[in-house]
């Protein structure tokens, strides 16, 4: 019996090979996206011409009814040196430094002046501390064509990362080959400048705070993004826009398109164009431009290395042996075929989110894995990397048959090292949107918003099934939450006026306090509200301009208050925090020089008791306790 069983079994394998079919068996420690290569220019031409006539969002789509759901817009802490301690730049990931317009090393405050063709134009070095004996030591003036972003510092270097743009096309005209019903006696249409975009990452030796030397330069085609710094590892992500003659028709060469990089440690600045067949296209993608990811060791000898994803995103989170890239792209759906005689149309697009995973490595970036999740990343906080998971916080759509609208709706991805979806929860908060996302260890704090702020509690802690702990229902929204402790998150946002729990309308900065030690009950211990319509606050947008350090009870912001529909006050508050008492206003710094002249306060950092405010013409000095001004220094 069992000779007869094992003969069967074979004839069978015998004719299933005989007829070509095969049976895979699935490979979990693959990814399961593999980004194929462009190939050729013809091969480019044709995925961006497909792009371009199916994507709905360009104005040149397939037909569509459905309305589309509004685009998502959206520690420091203490180090021994010099016998200093001093305040660093508020980020994401502990030991992932990111680039800022204002730091300091204890001795010394670095400044960006980010504007093109002015005086002093590039970073300006301060002898900060003692602050009685503050002044300006250099200045390093970059050329009027460079327009400094941020830049890091260290030990030894100074980084300085800086966009330079050309414009190629100074007289737009009417091409009638474009524009053939156009009378240009009639009217006048502008075709928009074609822009020659550059990043530089200009990198200095500043052992001799004085004189600062240029010791290597980088250039990487496109408009900078973002960037991180992990030791002395500098990881640049850029985006590479295609020229305008694409979408006008007009005729254009394959290196208008190729990305490039040069780098002066090979003692030549020649660019290095890429060619299509080392560049990874995303499907489906929406973003008609190249996204490049360049990295290099500032102390290295080895040239720069690039990775580019035709249709890469710009929204990056960053860990410290991997770097994600949300790129968004457009998915058509068909309705099942019984709908198809009552529905028009009978398809509809929803949005989804490839993440590509990057491996950082010794300077050097190699995209390893993809995947794919449904809706749209709002930003780098709505990412995270813990023991091999990737998490994601998305807000998708979803067609309302009877609406002929799209609903939206919110999601949690967790996913593994080959980007696949290992566990998810979905349908969070329905008909509303993500404003603000923390993931701290094993837990999601998550805000959405439409007429009152839903403050989830998420548990990760089996990454196979996230759930819900709780929420709290309450007025506003916060667009940025702030570890406190193990048991309490800062929420910064907006008060809102609720009308009806449909929608509300935003007024004053808000400030909230919520203790979620109870994680099914989470509470809003207390908040303060500063100002009233039109108050507003780059930290709101930008988490970077917080300074923060729980050890000596001390949070500042810039901020410009409006009340009854006028600036009342342009400077930074000063807050400690009492448990008991809640938010404790303990001062405002503000750079008026004049009843009329009042600079904004763009950054806030501390060294040793004294507390400095950054305007873009002026430094000033007040002690940490009481406030008090000591000293003042201008920038001009």
């Amino acid at each position: 019996m069992i000779k007869k069983c094992i003969l069967g079994m074979l004839v069978a394998l015998f004719i299933i090979s005989s007829f070509g079919i095969r049976f895979v068996v699935s490979d979990q420690s693959k990814p399961k996206y593999f980004l194929q290569k462009v190939g050729t220019f013809s091969d480019f031409k044709k995925l961006v011409d497909e792009a371009l006539r199916k994507n709905p969002y360009m104005g040149s789509g397939e037909n569509m009814n459905f309305k589309l759901a509004p685009d998502l817009t959206i520690n420091s802490k203490n180090k021994e040196d010099f016998e200093s301690s001093y305040s660093q730049t508020n980020v994401q990931v502990m030991g992932v430094d990111e680039a800022d317009i204002v730091k300091t090393d204890g001795r010394y405050i670095y400044i960006a002046k980010p504007y093109p063709k002015i005086k002093d134009n590039g970073i300006v070095i301060v002898k900060a501390y003692p602050p009685e004996e503050m002044k300006v030591v250099s200045k390093i003036k970059l050329s009027d064509e460079f327009y400094p972003e941020e830049f890091y510092i260290d030990d030894k270097y100074l980084v300085i990362i800086c966009v330079k743009e050309k414009i190629v096309d100074k007289k737009p005209v009417i091409q009638k080959d474009v524009f053939p019903d156009i009378d240009s006696k009639k009217i006048k249409v502008y075709i928009p400048y074609q822009l020659l975009i550059e990043t530089y990452c200009i990198v200095y030796d500043i052992s001799d705070k004085s004189n600062p030397k240029e010791v290597r330069r980088v250039s990487i085609a496109g408009r900078y993004l973002t960037s991180r710094k992990i030791g002395t590892n500098l990881y640049i992500v850029t985006e590479k826009q295609f020229p305008y003659e694409i979408y006008a028709k007009k005729t254009y060469s394959e290196q208008d398109f190729k990305p490039y990089f040069s780098d002066s440690i090979t003692g030549d600045s020649k660019k290095t164009y890429i060619g299509f067949d080392r560049i990874k296209y995303i499907p489906d993608f929406i973003n008609c431009s190249i996204t490049v990811v360049g990295s290099f060791n500032i102390e290295s000898k080895n040239e720069i290395c690039v990775e580019c994803v035709l249709g890469g995103g710009n929204i990056v989170y960053c860990s410290q042996e991997n770097l994600y890239l949300c790129s968004e792209v457009i998915k058509k759906v068909y309705w099942p075929e019984k709908w198809e005689d009552n529905i028009k149309p009978w398809y509809y697009f929803i949005r989804k989110t490839m993440i590509c995973r990057f491996e950082l490595s010794k300077g050097k970036v190699n995209l390893i894995a993809a995947g794919l999740v449904n809706g749209k990343v709002l930003n780098q906080f709505s990412m995270d990397e813990q023991d091999s998971y990737f998490r994601v916080a998305t807000t998708g759509e979803r067609p309302s048959l009877s609406e002929g609208t799209y609903d939206c709706f919110n999601a949690v991805y967790v996913l593994d090292k080959n980007l696949r979806v290992v566990g998810k929860i979905d349908n969070i908060a329905k008909g509303e949107i993500i404003y603000s996302a923390r993931f701290i260890g094993k837990r999601l704090y998550l805000v959405t918003f439409k007429a009152l702020d839903p403050f989830f509690v998420i548990s990760l802690e089996n990454p196979q099934k996230p759930e819900i702990l709780g929420y709290l229902k309450i007025p506003g929204y916060s667009t940025y939450l702030h570890p406190y402790d193990q048991n309490h998150i800062i929420g910064f946002g907006r008060d809102a006026q609720d009308l009806d729990e449909k929608y509300a309308i935003p007024l004053g900065l808000k400030i909230a306090m919520f203790n979620v030690e109870d994680v099914e009950n989470p509470k809003e211990l207390f908040k303060v509200i500063i100002g009233g319509k039109g108050t507003n606050s780059e930290l709101l947008n930008n988490h970077k301009a917080l300074l923060f350090d729980k050890n000596k009870n001390i949070f500042a912001f810039p901020v410009e208050v409006f009340e009854k529909g006028k600036n009342t006050f342009t400077g930074a508050y000063v807050y400690s925090i009492d448990m008991r008492k809640g938010f404790v206003l303990r001062g405002k710094i503000s750079h008026r020089i004049s009843e009329k002249e009042v600079y904004r306060i763009d950054r806030l950092l501390y060294i040793n008791n004294t507390l400095y405010t950054i305007s873009y013409k002026m430094i000033k000095a007040n002690r940490l306790d009481n406030l008090d001004e000591v000293a003042s220094l201008s920038l001009e």
